[in-house]
């Protein structure tokens, strides 16, 4: 069933990529911000946080805070382009930008129908990259070009001019080329409009597309192949459609019978390396914008289950990055400054890899102005202001950084590369917090209060780590436009004002070292059995840890709450492997492990290992029963799933009841060829009098339900019929 919303979400987000066409010809008067108007002292509220040190969230990776540049964008190579970047923490730049990229040709530094501004060229580009010590992220040309002119790239940057670029993507949005009605990407792989000529951006002529997501990836293989010939250790990474955002689970029966993801990762296969999704939540207003972060795990978990399910390999070694990110809402001022910094922290702890902001510069926006709690806002998608005039408002001078650029630079203050991140949470939905361990064994924490009104002093509990003397305090504040340090002599407490960005760095330790970090954990032996829900088994190993002043006295395994809420220690081998016993069924566990040494000296926990418990069968283990569970259509908060439940036993089952639990945010709505009913997440459905024999070796039985989800639409991990855990497929 093929469903076309009336306005794509994706189709509107695409207008960032347009809107800035004349940023070479913007004004450069500058206009003061609007000031800040004093609000009446209010009270601090309590709240209370709680760090668990010892709970490994993984370490920041490499050239994870990203920015997207545009060859549009006559201010890219500005002379302050270099130093306001290296001075955010920005350590990756994405060229050539957005839509562009599919009609851009690098070799002639020109775009087919488009504006190139003047020295934008990839030379231009790379001198402001390596003048800001951040790594690139290049996307070649689907829409216009060929594998030879992707090579040809790679071949030049990476061979010849040896920039060891690692991170090329093919094409932008391809699924806005048509495919299921909206049509913002140039595509040449589309049937040509009836005057001959190729689809062009913005067209939406009235025709049959040949170009859906088989095309795609077919085409995405004989790039790779082409690249990888040129430099064999890049990742060539392929585009997919977000969890939850239009077109995922869209279907169009000429072209797309299956959905974008199921198509593109089947047809990749074992070469799957790389993936790409864009992230523009948007949001109702500003508390909603600032919540949307939640939904992160949730995307990262469905696109690593589809990896798993459609590409048929472990998700772990395959790539994922966000190449575009921002919000519709409030974009120059506070709240988007702390989506920004909870945004690319809850990305990065959920393990991807880079994370790039829409955009450098962008122009603002078309709409009336808004002021928001004393600050003016533009409208303007831009990281730093292109000094335009529109609306009656004019920004300040060019280059002048606006709210989100300083959220994102408390990111530098919080962390960098290679520290471990930690877990931590917050008794207040309107504190968030992230925590990082420094290299050096020092404790960082991120408090952001996203009240507009009111502010909270923050009580601190520490697990597995013990401050040493104060604090340095790292603020930005609401219509600040730096940042601002002090000390305090507390570590037990930071008092937050509203609508601020506070990063507390403390001290800990001692006179003596501590044992070096374990490796990260595998899995092996993972397993279970169809006699109940909680018969899996696995073993964690680990590579040794490195003794500091004290020798290693042996290890803690911690198990991670759901979201990171807090660890568990489930075990203290003194060896490097620990048995696994009595998991459930479908569920997703993470570990990690600390060194102890012989004066109970911990460690900086090892990087974490997840993994989900699989149903038996899937592993050589046999089932009576097998379960296939699929989406069937979709719609805004909605979705449509039928289920087959097949008798692989050799008696018949007579009488049945499925049981599963549905992921959180998703509910049943009506069902048939069953009784449903719903307790929380779980899901129970029995027979109806007509249909409660299943036949054994093989016979089988369907149902089905509509279902209504607050966010991706993802399939129950588990099933069970009479108690029994079924295999799935």
């Amino acid at each position: 069933m093929s469903l076309t919303p009336a306005v794509p979400s994706t189709a509107r987000a695409s207008g960032r990529r347009f809107r800035a066409l004349g940023l070479s010809a913007v004004l450069t008067v500058a206009a003061a911000l609007t000031g800040v108007a004093a609000a009446p002292a209010r009270a601090a509220a309590a709240v209370g946080i709680t760090v668990n040190a010892g709970s490994g969230l993984g370490t920041i990776p490499s050239g994870a805070i990203g920015l997207n540049t545009a060859v549009y964008d006559g201010n890219m190579n500005d002379a302050a382009a270099p130093g306001l970047i290296k001075a955010a923490g920005i350590n990756a730049l994405r060229y050539p930008g957005g839509s562009y990229s599919d009609i851009y040709n690098w070799q002639t530094n020109t775009t087919q129908g488009g504006y190139v501004a003047p020295n934008t060229a990839f030379s231009n580009f790379m001198g402001t990259a390596q003048a800001a010590g951040a790594s690139p992220v290049i996307t070649v040309n689907w829409g216009t070009g060929t594998p030879a002119l992707a090579a040809a790239w790679v071949q030049s940057a990476n061979v010849t001019n040896h920039d060891n670029i690692q991170y090329w993507e093919v094409g932008n949005e391809v699924y806005g080329n048509g495919t299921y009605g909206a049509n913002w990407e140039a595509d040449s792989h589309c049937t040509t409009s009836a005057s001959g000529g190729p689809v062009t951006i913005g067209s939406e002529p009235s025709q049959t597309y040949n170009c859906g997501p088989g095309t795609y990836a077919n085409g995405v293989l004989s790039y790779m192949s082409a690249m990888k010939a040129a430099s064999p250790n890049i990742h060539v990474c392929a585009v997919l459609t977000t969890p939850g955002g239009w077109p995922d689970n869209v279907t169009n029966a000429t072209t797309s019978p299956q959905s974008w993801n199921q198509t593109v990762l089947t047809a990749l296969g074992s070469k799957t390396d790389c993936v790409i999704v864009h992230y523009y939540p948007g949001g109702s207003d500003a508390a909603a914008m600032m919540n949307d972060p939640s939904q992160i795990s949730g995307i990262v978990s469905t696109l690593k289950s589809e990896i798993s399910q459609y590409a048929k390999v472990d998700p772990t070694g395959v790539k994922i990055i966000t190449t575009e990110a921002n919000s519709d809402v409030d974009m120059d001022t506070q709240p988007n400054a702390l989506f920004a910094a909870d945004m690319y922290m809850t990305w990065m702890e959920n393990g991807i890899s880079n994370i790039d902001w829409w955009d450098q510069h962008n122009g603002p926006g078309t709409n009336p102005p808004s002021v928001v709690q004393g600050v003016q806002d533009y409208g303007d998608y831009g990281l730093l202001s292109s000094g335009g005039s529109s609306a009656g408002v004019t920004e300040p001078a060019v280059d002048t950084p606006f709210a989100p650029y300083y959220g994102i630079e408390m990111l530098s203050r919080l962390g960098a590369p290679g520290d471990a991140m930690v877990a931590a949470n917050s008794g207040n939905p309107l504190v968030k917090v992230h925590a990082v361990r420094r290299t050096n064994g020092n404790l960082d924490l991120l408090v952001e209060n996203e009240d507009p009104n009111n502010p909270y002093t923050a009580n601190l509990t520490y697990n597995g780590f013990t401050p040493s003397g104060g604090a340095t305090v790292q603020t930005y504040a609401n219509g600040a436009t730096s940042i601002t340090s002090s000390t305090q002599s507390s570590a037990s407490s930071v008092t937050v004002a509203p609508y601020s960005l506070t990063v507390l760095q403390l001290s800990g330790g001692g006179a003596t070292t501590p044992p070096g970090p374990p490796g990260q954990p595998t899995v092996s032996n993972l397993s279970s059995t169809g006699s109940g829900g909680n018969t899996g088994s696995a073993t964690l190993g680990w590579p040794a840890a490195t003794a500091g002043t004290y020798p290693i006295a042996g290890y803690q395994v911690l198990r991670t709450g759901s979201g990171g809420t807090g660890s568990t220690v489930v075990g203290s081998p003194t060896g490097t492997t620990f048995n696994l016993t009595g998991l459930t069924v479908g569920s997703s566990y993470t570990y990690d492990v600390v060194a102890v040494d012989t004066k109970g000296g911990t460690s900086l926990p090892s990087q974490p290992v997840t993994f989900t418990v699989p149903p038996p069968g899937s592993t050589g283990g046999g089932s009576g029963c097998a379960v296939h569970y699929a989406v069937t259509n979709s719609w805004p908060g909605g979705f449509g799933s039928s289920v087959t439940i097949t008798d692989n036993g050799s008696s018949a089952i007579s009488g049945w009841n499925l049981t599963f639990t549905l992921p959180s945010g998703e509910a049943v709505q009506s069902g048939w060829n069953g009784t449903f009913s719903q307790s929380g997440q779980n899901v129970s459905v029995a027979n109806l009098s007509w249909n409660s024999t299943i036949a054994a070796n093989g016979g089988s039985v369907g149902i089905g339900f509509n279902g209504t989800t607050t966010g991706p639409t993802t399939a129950p991990a588990a099933f069970a019929v009479n108690g029994s855990a079924c295999s799935t497929d």
